[in-house]
């Protein structure tokens, strides 16, 4: 494998998300590598693709991180414009704001009903205290929206997906203190009189999320009810559902569209998880069929339909996504193509045993070695998310430079149902640590790689249980964290209105379980850490306030232990810009070479570590 730069590792192919049709086109976002990722509207029509938004930042910021940023129908294309703080519209050739500029409402899930002429979206009123207010709200489409849109539902703590079928309204949403996997409702109402809700099956313990409206009228959702997030379509009385022991949806983190559509007027596109990858399934809820028109893909981020024909952003482990059209014959053609890699390093799926059972990771390999190889062991964010083994530059980056990468999908992970999910409860920061250091002993009893040599790094809840298995084992020979939680008291008091109850399903509640988190606070047990450490922190950020890195680099340097603490002034949850993001990866790279004693590149910056012995 030939050796990769920083500067490659980072630019290139602009990426694709959230595919979605109307009679003009099949549009998707774009994130134009050479713009600093700023994220556009392009549309591919009768063969030419042509940019929708040029001059915009296609962004939405509702729940912090954002999601269904535009919606089109009808010749028509709405979107959150992230420059502007406005929501904009297209109709025919001309571009106008559909609201004022404010720091008062935020907007994201945008749906068109072009029948009524009106963009129905999620809103958020961050005038309202103590925390913003969350709301469906309609905005006319031939108006300026002074008030900031009509309030069709309130009430709810949190509300995603409204979709819309002949003058029905349907939407999920969820109350504090769940998340939307722990406990979420499917509800429906008359859009010209939302006061009087239907509430679809569902009860205590029960994630019902991702209503979608079939093309006669039936409403489809997902539910967990039997372990796992499966289909069931509500038609003429009667109730279909599709039993599969595996998850055939996705957290809600953000307001995009799900991984799932209607085909015609009785198929459904979907995305169904196995072993940790997204294969396309098409289920026919009539006769119960379940096929899978699209082999070897690693995961299926978004799909949409016109007609009988299917659009699907898919993920592979060997290249980049590709946009594919796939015709009711099963003709296939790529939309934005993607090019195998020149010998990549392909994801082997390994299974360790953790405390409360199998534990699943990603092991890519450095080929051709004739010593055990050093390891680098990534830790999701979320908790609740997951690693899909999905094509990741990165992931090459470092196998090019030598290290092997292990990435765990540790007990809590999302994609392996809900009670792999469920371990994780009152057990963050135990359980994930154990089943992080159990993943990684499993590759170094197999001699793989070189067991004095294993780093840790992750962002954010990952960066968490880095620290975590930073002090509370003496398995990894360095550690890095990205904007990652050093103390757990700070984070339940300081952060967003998503996760500000987060933690009191997976630590302890609050106030009452105060000493559980000063004790599994990595802050508090600096005492244990005996290993070279690298933060990254970005000074805006909401979600992991900057106080708590700084907190933890004094300690690590009272310590006296080695250390390398590098900030990033514009950045807040995650690294946009291609400077910061560039500084990160060769600050990384440096670090690792240097701890592990490995030649120093030189096209890299030799970054400056405190305490760091030859």
């Amino acid at each position: 494998m030939q050796r990769m730069s920083v500067h490659q590792a980072l630019t290139g192919t602009d990426s694709i998300r959230q595919v979605r049709t109307s009679g003009d086109g099949v549009f998707w976002l774009a994130g134009i590598a050479a713009e600093d990722g700023r994220m556009t509207l392009r549309c591919w029509s009768d063969g030419e693709i042509t940019e929708v938004t040029p001059g915009f930042n296609v962004r939405s910021r509702v729940m912090e991180y954002g999601g269904g940023a535009y919606a089109v129908a009808d010749g028509l294309a709405a979107w959150c414009d992230d420059f502007t703080a406005r929501l904009w519209l297209r109709d025919g050739q001309e571009t106008h704001p559909l609201t004022p500029g404010s720091s008062r409402f935020r907007y994201g899930g945008l749906t068109l009903v072009p029948e009524r002429r009106l963009l129905l979206a999620v809103r958020e009123d961050h005038d309202v205290t103590p925390e913003e207010r969350s709301e469906i709200v309609a905005l006319d489409l031939d108006s300026d929206n002074a008030d900031g849109g009509r309030v069709l539902v309130s009430g709810a703590d949190f509300y995603a997906g409204p979709a819309v079928h002949r003058g029905r309204l349907a939407w999920f949403q969820w109350m504090h203190p769940s998340m939307s996997w722990d406990e979420a409702l499917v509800c429906t109402a008359e859009l010209d009189d939302p006061s009087q809700i239907s509430t679809l099956p569902g009860g205590p313990g029960v994630s019902v999320q991702h209503p979608l409206w079939l093309g006669d009228g039936s409403l489809a959702y997902v539910t967990d009810e039997s372990g796992y997030w499966n289909w069931v379509v509500h038609r003429d009385g009667d109730v279909v559902s599709w039993r599969t022991p595996r998850d055939c949806s996705i957290p809600v983190w953000v307001l995009d569209t799900p991984p799932a559509c209607p085909v015609g007027d009785d198929l459904l596109a979907t995305v169904q998880i196995v072993d940790g990858r997204g294969l396309l399934a098409l289920w026919e809820p009539r006769s119960g069929d379940v096929t899978y028109p699209l082999p070897g893909t690693a995961m299926i981020e978004s799909v949409a339909s016109r007609g009988q024909e299917l659009f699907v952003i898919a993920q592979w482990d060997d290249r980049p996504d590709s946009l594919i059209r796939i015709c009711a014959t099963g003709e296939r053609t790529d939309i934005v193509a993607s090019e195998p890699s020149t010998d990549p390093s392909r994801p082997v799926g390994r299974w360790a045993e953790g405390p409360a059972g199998p534990v699943q990771s990603w092991f890519y390999p450095v080929p051709k070695t004739t010593t055990p190889p050093p390891m680098l062991v990534l830790t999701h964010g979320g908790p609740t998310s997951v690693h899909y083994p999905s094509f990741d530059k990165m992931v090459q980056f470092w196998v090019s430079h030598g290290i092997c990468v292990l990435d765990v999908n540790y007990s809590g992970s999302s994609g392996f149902g809900r009670a792999y999910r469920d371990r994780l409860k009152g057990q963050w920061g135990l359980l994930d640590v154990a089943d992080v250091v159990a993943a990684a002993r499993e590759v170094c009893r197999a001699g793989l790689v070189d067991p004095e040599r294993v780093a840790i790094a992750g962002g954010s809840a990952g960066g968490y249980t880095t620290l975590q298995a930073l002090v509370t084992s003496d398995f990894f020979a360095a550690g890095i964290s990205s904007y990652g939680i050093g103390d757990l008291l700070a984070l339940v008091e300081e952060t967003h209105k998503v996760e500000s109850r987060y933690t009191f399903a997976l630590v302890a509640p609050w106030p009452e379980g105060e000493e559980i988190y000063r004790q599994r606070s990595p802050i508090t047990q600096l005492d244990q850490l005996n290993t070279p450490m690298l933060i990254l922190q970005g000074l805006e950020d909401r979600v992991v306030p900057p106080g708590q890195a700084f907190d933890m680099a004094d300690a690590v340097r009272a310590k006296g232990l080695p250390l390398a603490v590098v900030t990033f002034e514009y950045e807040g949850h995650g690294f946009r810009s291609l400077a910061a993001r560039t500084q990160s990866l060769e600050s990384q790279l440096s670090f690792l070479e240097q701890v592990f004693a490995l030649p120093l590149s030189d096209d890299v910056p030799v970054l400056p570590i405190e305490n760091l012995r030859s």
